[in-house]
């Protein structure tokens, strides 16, 4: 049988007739023969409705709570788009992450899948059932509920994707796919019609949201091709696929995150007790170090309790650790594109041009990285953009 694995975003089932659209999209794709697999989100902003009641009745939650809270808002989803296929004449069961199959480690709310045990969707699928299942959740190794943070979905349809070597994993949002750049920041954005995984990594790191970069990195572990598509209206695509060795070195788009905490150290620090206690979070850059001195940039979208994060390091830390006020980032992204000193250099002088202040900059393989004040991002991305060539190549090829 031929697989196919849909994602859909909790903007894509906001409403009731968004989610009879999708559900009629999904019963097209069965009729053409398809075994169909959903991963849905919570609808619309479910999850920060429940993150805040939550904190109405308790300032400081428990994570193992919050998880047992937030998977909710994806069961929901699951079990209304389960309930709308059958309502079309479609035979389809929701599942939970659970009973998808996905195993997690035991991080509370940020967890890693470890496997995915296809089983019952196999069974499922076997049946002629489509399988609808809720996102951004699992199990861990004691039976408990874990959630996988900020884009958790996109990382569970991929690593179904992969246990059920499916055909295709194609990811629906609001957008028709990746862009060179934000457009609701840069407005001559254009869409990329291919981009390889590499790349689309490296985007999803510094701040590019279409994806999920967690789930980049099953898709490169399993080589998982993904097609990143809008769920209503029209629209084109987005490949993203595995391209070992392709191209040369380029710029292929701007990404940005208005909000970076940074925890400084000094040489009086414990700075191995400091890296053991920021190990739950995916650390923005290496830690940049100078002379005993150094500092880690964390995205605040992945703390769920900025005030008890940074109140735990203070109490650990009586000297040596400093937390600052969020910086933003931009950074141009493509392949190999911090190899060249130049482009670094490049994109110092094109922020002073413009009055705009560096706090920082830095090079990695694949993107150049200044670090400005938040209310800079905009002006900052929308120089880069205008200012570095994005390549029009084979593999990023611009529509």
């Amino acid at each position: 049988m031929d697989i196919i694995v849909q994602k859909y975003g909790g903007s894509s089932l906001a409403e009731d007739a968004q989610l009879r659209a999708v559900a009629q999209r999904i019963a097209r794709a069965r009729n053409d023969g398809h075994g169909i697999v959903a991963v849905v989100s919570a609808m619309g902003n479910t999850t920060s409705r429940l993150l805040a009641h939550a904190g109405r009745l308790n300032a400081n939650p428990e994570h193992r709570e919050l998880d047992m809270l937030l998977a909710a808002g994806e069961q929901k989803s699951a079990s209304l788009l389960s309930l709308t296929l059958q309502d079309l004449g479609v035979d389809a069961i929701a599942l939970t992450g659970a009973q998808a199959g996905v195993r997690t480690c035991s991080a509370h709310l940020n967890a890693r899948i470890r496997n995915v045990e296809p089983a019952r969707m196999r069974e499922a699928l076997a049946s002629g059932q489509v399988v609808v299942v809720a996102g951004f959740q699992g199990t861990s190794p004691s039976g408990d509920i874990t959630t996988l943070g900020r884009g958790g979905s996109d990382t569970t349809a991929v690593a179904i994707a992969a246990a059920l070597s499916a055909s295709r994993c194609e990811i629906y949002s609001d957008v028709d796919g990746v862009y060179t750049a934000d457009p609701r920041i840069v407005p001559d954005a254009a869409r990329l019609r291919m981009l390889s995984l590499v790349e689309m990594k490296a985007l999803a790191h510094h701040g590019a949201g279409v994806l999920n970069e967690r789930a980049i990195d099953y898709a490169l572990e399993h080589g998982v091709t993904i097609f990143a598509r809008k769920t209503h209206g029209k629209g084109g695509e987005t490949v993203v696929r595995d391209e070992p060795g392709a191209g040369r070195t380029r710029i292929v788009g701007v990404a940005s995150h208005k909000a970076l905490l940074r925890v400084d150290f000094t040489e009086h620090a414990d700075h191995e007790d400091l890296r053991e206690m920021l190990g739950e979070f995916d650390l923005f850059a290496p830690a940049l170090s100078e002379g005993g001195r150094g500092s880690y940039l964390i995205t605040t979208e992945q703390i769920a309790d900025i005030p008890g994060l940074t109140g735990a390091i203070s109490k650990r830390f009586s000297e040596g650790v400093t937390i600052h006020a969020p910086l933003g980032a931009v950074s141009a992204v493509g392949r190999r594109a911090g190899r060249d000193p130049s482009t670094l250099a490049f994109a110092r002088s094109t922020l002073a041009g413009a009055d705009i202040e560096v706090r920082q900059a830095f090079a990695t393989e694949h993107a150049v990285t200044c670090l400005v004040d938040p209310d800079a991002v905009g002006e900052a991305a929308r120089l880069f953009h205008s200012s570095f060539r994005i390549t029009d190549t084979g593999v990023a090829d611009v529509a």
